[in-house]
């Protein structure tokens, strides 16, 4: 029975910093894994001088050769403005909810809704949350966060990546407009890297020598 995974990204690199060595691993034990971008990133670190479509259509371009570098199999651009007072919230509630139904993930990953400290990731965690809800699906192995601007405080899972950094490396680096000017692999590196040698201060040893955490997420409403 094929086993799917749905990932709900703000923006066309989020995946690829927060989460991509478990992407490989995932995709590396044969589960189908299609990433949702909402935004398109149009307005992102720009030295270049470039117009707000040049860079939307260079992050896509971007995106999907990340993604290939990963084994992704489906990249579903949802194409809104690159600022979360200006997504339209029904809109992509309708998109993912027909995508969930459609798929019926066994797994769902998002950005965090409460611990993010990027209003759009936080956006992003919230729709995919209720979209999850409303599609009335249920995701057998959980809803869960991974980070990215600002780490976890509380985290219920890790992920061993050793044998996928090298591969998470070259995926960020294929955001090459967003890597000219932040050194977003050197940065996740350094926490990956921490989240190993912190992972339990009970051991002897690290089991690892890099990690990704997550924080598994409850389906159920919420009040604003």
């Amino acid at each position: 029975m094929k086993h799917n995974v749905v990932i709900v990204s703000a923006h066309p690199d989020d995946m690829e910093i927060g989460m991509s060595g478990t992407v490989a691993k995932l995709v590396e034990s044969q589960k189908t894994i299609t990433s949702v971008v909402i935004t398109n990133g149009g307005r992102a670190s720009n030295p270049f001088g470039w117009t707000e479509q040049r860079m939307a259509e260079t992050r896509r371009e971007e995106a999907l050769r990340a993604a290939k570098v990963l084994g992704v199999k489906e990249v579903v651009f949802l194409d809104q403005p690159d600022a979360a007072e200006e997504i339209n919230f029904q809109t992509v509630k309708q998109q993912l909810v027909e995508l969930l139904t459609r798929l019926q993930p066994a797994e769902v990953y998002t950005l965090d809704e409460e611990l993010d400290r990027h209003p759009a990731h936080r956006l992003a965690g919230k729709l995919a949350r209720e979209c999850v809800l409303e599609s009335g699906i249920i995701p057998t192995a959980g809803l869960w966060a991974y980070e990215i601007w600002g780490p976890l405080a509380t985290w219920n899972r890790l992920e061993y990546i050793d044998s996928y950094v090298a591969k998470k490396m070259l995926a960020i680096a294929e955001h090459r407009s967003q890597v000219a000017t932040i050194p977003y692999g050197e940065g996740v590196l350094g926490l990956n890297r921490w989240r190993a040698v912190f992972a339990d201060p009970k051991a002897s040893a690290p089991a690892g020598a890099y990690a990704e955490v997550f924080r598994q997420i409850a389906i159920s409403p919420r009040s604003n």
